[in-house]
């Protein structure tokens, strides 16, 4: 037997039986089209007549309420269902034939576009006050609806009529269509038996014995034996290529068994250097914090803060005091937040070491929403964009100075910005400092300013805050800081 020789005698018997049983359905197919036919006319028709009495009784329903009551919700009701019965209308024949069922859709038609225009007269009517005109407008508009429904009756009657018509034809065919079938199907049917019973002792036997075999793979035996045919027909090839595939099996098995071992061990790896990432971030975000952590300058300011107040110094007092809380508030752990209202104190403090140092050269602009006061966020964000400010945009600035800080609330965020009319910066210096910020250069240079703040609201937040700079040569900074709220670690 040559190779292919079964797959061509199963396709030419498969094929015979399959156009017995396609004839036997393309015959009830015919038979039954023409009531396939007609039902779905009904339905259809039926459809949009039910679609059509509805958006007339919304119609009707809304342009009573609005003459009662006078109400603009019943006038939008009265606007929307009209509009809805217009666009209901328009699935009906309009033209002038001869067809009795047709004719009867035109007067339909016009019956209902005759309805809207009295009820808008009713509605201007209504409008105007004139209780004559709209009452008679109503009672109008009410017989031209009652027309409109004997001729929607009288059309659903006639459908039903054809309907009937085109299944009493049909069922006059129904004996033989039956008959027909059952011919069809019954030769189908033994002539398929037939070719089972040939092909199931050549094909089946084979067929269970690689089956078994296939099971004892599946349970880990690759011992088991492989039958060896001897004809040269599919299922020979069949039982070659499982018995190639049971070595490859075999053999892949244990190459995964060697790499599982090496991915385990690489697993292993991989956790160890993940859980050294997890710690450098932290030890990070300390070092950031702790750049301007030095606690004997703390406790030396405490010192001065008595001893000027012994001496009577009360303005050197008031600096130590509002120095000495300014870095107290900077010695924040690392992994906590703060109130935005305590990060404003710091702000003010700072200011005020300012203004000793600078006079009145720079002018400050505050104000915070208070609906966003109790907010935590990352401590110590606003101050190094103050000294941002001074330090670059107004350095060159003697008068008229400006920085501009303010707090807001959009929908489910808290946004922060700091904002001056200093010098501003180029574009490629703004992007430089977003991409520095995202993968930070941890030289002293860069010190607490910008770059620190953007990385540590990254860190300090998971990603989920933001900071966006808006900036131009000669315009000026704006810092604006993004805190969602729905976030874990962005508490409101």
């Amino acid at each position: 037997m040559r190779a292919g020789t079964v797959r061509r005698k199963i396709l030419a018997n498969s094929a015979l039986i399959l156009l017995l049983m396609a004839a036997a359905t393309l015959y009830t197919g015919f038979a039954s089209l023409e009531l396939d036919q007609s039902v779905e006319v009904l339905f259809r028709n039926n459809l949009v007549l039910e679609r059509l009495q509805g958006a007339l009784s919304q119609t009707e329903a809304s342009f009573s309420e609005y003459l009662r009551t006078k109400s603009s919700e019943s006038l939008k009701d009265f606007i929307k269902a009209s509009t809805h019965l217009t666009d209901q209308a328009r699935e009906l024949n309009r033209d002038i034939v001869s067809d009795e069922i047709l004719l009867l859709q035109r007067d339909l038609t016009r019956t209902f576009d005759t309805y809207l225009r009295v009820a808008e007269i009713g509605i201007q009517a209504k409008r105007g006050r004139d209780i004559p005109g709209y009452v008679e407008r109503y009672e109008t508009s009410a017989r031209h609806a009652a027309g409109a429904r004997i001729l929607i009756s009288d059309l659903k009657a006639r459908f039903l009529s054809q309907a009937l018509q085109a299944f009493s034809l049909y069922r006059n065919l129904i004996p033989g269509v039956l008959l027909s079938n059952a011919v069809l199907v019954l030769a189908a049917t033994l002539l398929g038996f037939s070719l089972l019973l040939g092909y199931s002792r050549k094909l089946t036997e084979p067929l269970s014995r690689l089956a078994e075999a296939a099971s004892a793979v599946g349970r880990g035996d690759y011992q088991i034996p492989i039958p060896q045919l001897n004809s040269q027909d599919e299922i020979a090839t069949l039982a070659y290529s499982f018995a190639q595939m049971r070595l490859s099996i075999q053999q892949s098995f244990l190459d995964l068994q060697s790499r599982a071992d090496v991915e385990r061990t690489l697993l292993e790896e991989r956790m160890q250097v993940l859980e050294l990432n997890h710690r450098l971030k932290d030890a990070e975000l300390l070092a950031l914090q702790t750049q301007i952590n030095p606690h004997f300058l703390f406790n030396t300011l405490s010192a001065g803060l008595q001893l000027a107040g012994v001496e009577g110094a009360q303005r050197t007092e008031a600096f130590l005091e509002n120095l000495a809380v300014f870095i107290r508030y900077a010695l924040t752990p690392p992994d906590r937040f703060v109130l935005i209202s305590d990060e404003l104190e710091c702000v003010n403090r700072y200011i005020f070491l300012l203004r000793l140092r600078f006079g009145q050269r720079f002018a400050f602009d505050i104000r915070m929403d208070e609906s966003i006061v109790s907010v935590e966020v990352p401590a110590l964000i606003l101050q190094p964009l103050i000294e941002n400010s001074i330090s670059h945009g107004l350095a060159d600035i003697e008068t008229g100075g400006l920085i501009t800080i303010r707090g807001t609330r959009e929908k489910e965020q808290a946004v922060l910005t700091v904002s001056d009319n200093g010098a501003g910066m180029a574009e490629s210096e703004r992007l430089a400092i977003l991409t520095e910020a995202a993968d930070f250069d941890k030289s002293p240079g860069h010190g607490i300013g910008l770059r620190n703040v953007i990385r540590r609201l990254h860190l300090s937040t998971n990603g989920r805050g933001r900071v966006e700079l808006v900036s131009g040569e000669g315009q000026g900074l704006l810092v604006r800081i993004v805190l969602p709220l729905s976030s874990p670690e962005v508490l409101g």
